[in-house]
C-alpha cells in the first residue's frame, strides 16, 4: 500500500460502517444559470524570445536546410503538400503561443501534430518560399511572436514516417499506413486519391481500414514480396504520415503468464437468478461443456474454432464475471451473466483482423454496455502517440455508448519489479489498448501474501503494467485483484483462482483477471442507474464513479504512486453509488461552452458538522469524466479539450481555488510541465486534499471551464461532464451525509437520488 509518510496526511480516525443503502450519491443536473460568461484573458502577442535579425536568419536557415531535403519530392509531386514539422520552443507550446498568425500569412495547411512540441504543416515549394519571406519581413507583433515561438523548421523525413525501417515491415509481412489529414478537405482528399492510385500502379495489395480515428488507415499486405523499390516509393510518398507493422495481440500479454497451481476442489456457481446485467466477455472463447460456466453463458458468438483457440484464457476471465466470489471468497465481485464471444486465436490476432471482428461484435450486440477486455500488445505503448486499437475502441464506445474495461497489460521480463519500484524503468509501462482514453484501464494488485510471494497484499502485483498512458496521461484507472506470484514466477494460494476448460480449478495471475472483477462491478453499476428520470446511464458516468470509488477506498496517493495503483480499488458496487454516514457525496452533470464561459455551482452545500469557527474541516475528493472530440491526426494532441476543474470560496474578488490550490505542481509553469505533473487534456481528472486545520471561507463553490485545442472546429452542442464532489470528515464524524443533505435541501437546487435500485451485495 502507499506509505503513510507521502500517501497520508496525518492520522484519519477509525472509519465508520461501510456505505449505506440509505446515503445515495445525490444527483444535481445541469442549469441554464450555472453558465456564466466572463472576460477571458488574451495572449500570444508576447515575443517569447527577442526576434533579432539573428534569430530570423537562424530559422531561416533550418526553414532552407528543409527546402533542399524535400527538394526531390515537390518535384515530383507538385500537386501535393509536403509536410514540415515546426518544433515549438517549451515556452510555445501552449495554445496562446501558436504560430497561427505565421500558418496563415504564408498560405500553409495544418497537418495537426507528433510529439508535444511539433507543429506539423503541409506546403507546396511556393508556400515555403513564402514562409521564408514572411520569417524576415513579419513585423508586426502577432507575427514577431509567432517567429520568437518556433525554434527550429525540419521536415517530416522518412525517418520520421518509418521509424522501425523497411526491413521490419517486410519480414512483418504487412504494414499499417496512416495518410495526412489536412485542414483543407480538399488538400486531404487530393492526397488519398494520389496513395491509392498509386497502390493500384504498383499492384500492392491492401485494403481500408474503416473506424480507426478520423484520418484514413490502410493495410498493406504481402509486404514479403514486394520489392525494395517499390515499397521505397511508398514509404517516400508524400502524403504517408505513419507507416508501421501490424501488432499482434494476445491474451497473454494479460493473463496466465507462467506455471499455474491445480486447487483441490469443483466449483459450483449456482444458477444465475434473473436480472443479472451481462457484461461481453471479447476474447478466446468458453467451453461448451464447462458445467459451472454453462449456465452463466447467455449468448455467444464466435470468429474462431479449436484448435485456432483452446478456450482456455476465455474460460478463465469469463468464470470470474460469473463467479469470482464462488472462486475467491474473500473478493466482493457481483456476479454477472457472461455474452462469450470467441474472437482471440491462442497464437494471437492481428491487430486489424481484431479490430474488425470488435467492430462486428460491438454493432451485434449494442444492448450490452459493459465489455471486458483482457488483451494487449505485448510491449509498452508509445509515449507520446495514441495506439491503433486504442483509438477503436474510443471509436466504438462513442458510437455505441458502450463502456470497455480493459486490462492494463503485464510486465514478464526480468528484471522483476519489486515495491517500492525503481522509478526509471520504464520497460514496465502500460500497453495498448490500456492507453483508450475512453475505456476503464484496470491494473492489478495482490489480495494475499505469504512466505514466497513476490509482493506483499495490498502492494501493486509485480507483473502489472504500470502508467501513465501516452503523453502522461492517468493510467490504469483503477485497480482490482490480479492474484500474487509465487517464486520463482508461479501461481499459488495468493494468486487468483480460476476455471479451466475442463471444469477444473487452478490459480493463475494477470491483470486479465483484474479486469473482469471491475467488469462485473461496473455492469451492476450501471444496471443500477438504468431507467433515471433525469439522466441516460452511459460510459463517462460510469467510468466516473468507479475511479471516484477507488479514490474513496484509500488514501491519497502521490503523483508517481497512482502511475500503479490509478486512483485506487473500488471496494464494490455500493461503495460506487452510496455513502458511509461521515461522507456527502455529489454527483453533478455539466454542459460545458468552451471560451469565456465558465460553469459554477455557488454556495456549495456545507454539512454543519464539517464547519469549525468559519472554515471547512474536512477532506474533499473530486473526480470528473467527460468525452472530449478525439482526433488522431494531432499526435500527442489527440484529446482536443480540456477540463479545468476547482472547488474554492467565491467572494468579492471572485472565486479562490483550493482544490487543487493554484501554484501547487502542474496547475501553472510551461504547458509540458502541467500535462506531465497536472493531467491537463486528460479525459479525467482527480483531486483530493486534506484540511485538517480548515481552511476559511463562507461560500464555497464548484468551478469548470472548458478549452478547446488549436484548429479544433467549434462544438456543435455542449460537452457534457460529470464531476463527483464527496466531502469527508477528517474525525469520522457520522453526521456528515444527514446534514448534507440538510444543506442541499436548504439551497433549492434541482436533485434526485443517483442510483433506482440497491446493486446486489455479495
Amino acid at each position: 500500500m502507499a506509505t503513510k509518510k507521502g500517501s497520508a496526511d496525518g492520522e484519519a480516525a477509525p472509519a465508520p460502517p461501510g456505505p449505506s443503502p440509505t446515503n445515495p450519491f445525490i444527483l444535481v443536473p445541469h442549469a441554464v444559470a450555472d453558465l456564466q460568461n466572463y472576460e477571458a484573458g488574451g495572449g500570444g502577442t508576447t515575443e517569447l524570445v527577442p526576434v533579432t535579425q539573428a534569430v530570423r536568419e537562424e530559422l531561416a536557415g533550418t526553414l532552407r536546410e528543409t527546402r533542399a531535403s524535400l527538394a526531390a519530392t515537390l518535384q515530383s509531386y507538385p500537386n501535393l503538400l509536403s509536410t514540415v514539422v515546426l518544433r515549438l520552443r517549451e515556452t510555445g507550446i501552449a495554445k496562446s503561443h501558436r504560430p497561427l498568425n505565421l500558418i496563415e500569412r504564408a498560405g500553409l495547411e495544418s497537418a495537426g501534430h507528433a510529439h508535444l512540441d511539433e507543429m506539423l504543416v503541409g506546403s507546396s515549394a511556393a508556400g515555403l518560399q513564402q514562409l521564408e519571406q514572411v520569417i524576415y519581413e513579419g513585423s508586426t507583433q502577432v507575427l514577431r511572436a509567432n517567429i520568437s515561438a518556433i525554434a527550429r523548421i525540419e521536415p517530416w523525413t522518412r525517418q520520421k514516417r518509418n521509424p522501425e525501417g523497411s526491413l521490419a515491415l517486410r519480414q512483418n509481412g504487412s504494414a499499417l499506413l496512416r495518410l495526412f489529414r489536412y485542414w483543407n478537405d480538399e488538400a486531404t482528399a487530393t492526397t488519398r486519391a494520389n496513395v491509392l492510385a498509386l497502390l493500384e500502379l504498383l499492384d500492392v495489395k491492401f485494403h481500408v481500414l474503416q473506424g480507426i480515428g478520423s484520418g484514413l488507415l490502410l493495410k498493406l499486405e504481402d509486404l514479403d514480396h514486394v520489392d525494395d523499390p517499390v515499397l521505397d516509393l511508398i514509404l517516400d510518398h508524400p502524403g504517408i504520415r505513419t507507416a508501421s507493422t501490424e501488432p499482434l495481440v494476445l491474451t497473454a500479454a494479460t493473463g496466465a503468464p507462467a506455471a499455474v497451481a491445480t486447487v483441490a476442489g469443483l466449483p459450483f456457481f449456482g444458477v444465475p437468478s434473473a436480472g443479472l446485467p451481462t457484461v461481453s466477455v471479447f476474447d478466446s472463447g468458453t467451453a461448451a461443456g464447462n458445467a459451472a460456466l454453462a449456465p452463466w453463458i447467455s449468448s455467444r458468438g464466435s470468429y474462431v474454432l479449436p484448435p485456432e483457440t483452446d478456450h482456455v484464457h476465455g474460460t478463465a476471465v469469463a468464470s470470474l464475471v460469473a463467479g469470482g466470489k464462488a472462486l475467491n471468497p474473500t473478493f466482493a465481485c457481483p456476479p454477472c451473466v457472461v455474452h462469450d464471444i470467441a474472437a482471440m486465436e491462442t497464437a494471437g490476432s492481428p491487430l486489424a483482423v481484431l479490430a474488425e471482428r470488435l467492430r462486428d461484435a460491438v454493432a451485434l450486440r449494442p444492448d450490452i454496455k459493459v465489455w471486458n477486455l483482457s488483451l494487449g500488445v505485448n510491449a509498452p505503448c508509445d509515449p507520446d502517440l495514441f495506439g491503433e486499437l486504442a483509438q477503436v475502441l474510443d471509436t466504438l464506445s462513442d458510437r455505441h455508448g458502450v463502456l470497455f474495461v480493459v486490462a492494463a497489460g503485464n510486465y514478464l521480463s526480468a528484471p522483476r519489479r519489486t515495491w517500492p519500484p525503481d522509478k526509471t524503468m520504464t520497460a514496465d509501462r502500460l500497453s495498448t489498448p490500456g492507453d483508450s482514453v475512453r475505456a476503464l484501464t484496470v491494473g492489478s494488485i495482490s489480495h494475499a501474501d505469504s512466505a514466497d510471494t513476490l509482493s506483499l497484499a495490498g502492494e501493486p502485483a509485480p507483473y502489472s503494467r504500470r502508467g501513465p498512458g501516452p503523453v502522461f496521461t492517468p493510467k490504469p484507472d483503477i485497480v482490482h485483484h490480479g492474484g500474487n506470484v509465487h517464486t520463482p514466477w508461479t501461481g499459488g494460494q495468493s494468486s487468483t483462482r480460476v476455471l479451466a476448460p475442463d471444469g477444473a480449478t487452478y490459480a493463475s495471475f494477470g491483470t486479465s483477471f483484474a479486469a473482469p472483477l471491475a467488469s462485473a462491478m461496473a455492469a451492476h453499476v450501471w444496471q443500477s442507474l438504468e431507467g433515471h428520470p433525469a439522466l441516460q446511464a452511459n460510459p463517462a458516468l460510469v467510468k466516473a464513479l468507479m475511479i471516484h470509488a477507488g479514490q474513496l477506498s484509500g488514501p491519497a496517493y502521490q503523483g508517481w504512486e497512482r502511475r500503479y495503483f490509478g486512483a485506487g480499488l473500488p471496494l464494490d458496487a455500493m461503495s460506487v453509488l452510496f455513502d458511509r454516514d461521515d461522507s456527502f457525496t455529489m454527483v453533478f452533470e455539466a454542459s460545458l461552452i468552451p471560451g469565456a464561459w465558465r460553469w459554477r455551482k455557488s454556495n456549495y452545500p456545507i454539512p454543519a458538522a464539517l464547519r469549525h469557527h468559519g472554515k471547512l474541516r474536512a477532506e474533499v475528493i473530486m473526480t470528473a469524466a467527460y468525452t472530449p472530440p478525439l482526433n488522431p491526426s494531432f499526435g500527442a494532441e489527440y484529446v482536443r479539450a480540456n477540463l479545468e476543474l476547482g472547488f474554492g470560496v467565491e467572494d468579492a474578488d471572485g472565486f479562490k481555488g483550493k482544490v487543487p490550490l493554484l501554484g501547487e505542481e502542474g496547475t501553472t509553469g510551461y504547458e509540458s510541465e502541467q500535462v506531465e505533473y497536472g493531467g491537463k487534456w486528460a479525459p479525467v481528472k482527480v483531486h483530493r486534499r486534506k484540511f485538517p486545520q480548515g481552511v476559511a471561507g463562507d461560500v464555497w463553490a464548484l468551478n469548470a471551464k472548458l478549452m478547446l485545442r488549436a484548429f479544433e472546429p467549434p462544438l456543435q452542442e455542449a460537452l457534457r461532464a460529470y464531476i463527483v464532489v464527496t466531502l469527508r470528515a477528517t474525525d469520522g464524524d457520522t453526521r456528515v451525509h444527514a446534514q448534507g443533505i440538510h444543506a442541499l435541501q436548504a439551497r433549492n437546487w434541482v436533485q434526485h437520488a443517483l442510483p433506482l435500485r440497491v446493486p446486489i451485495v455479495v
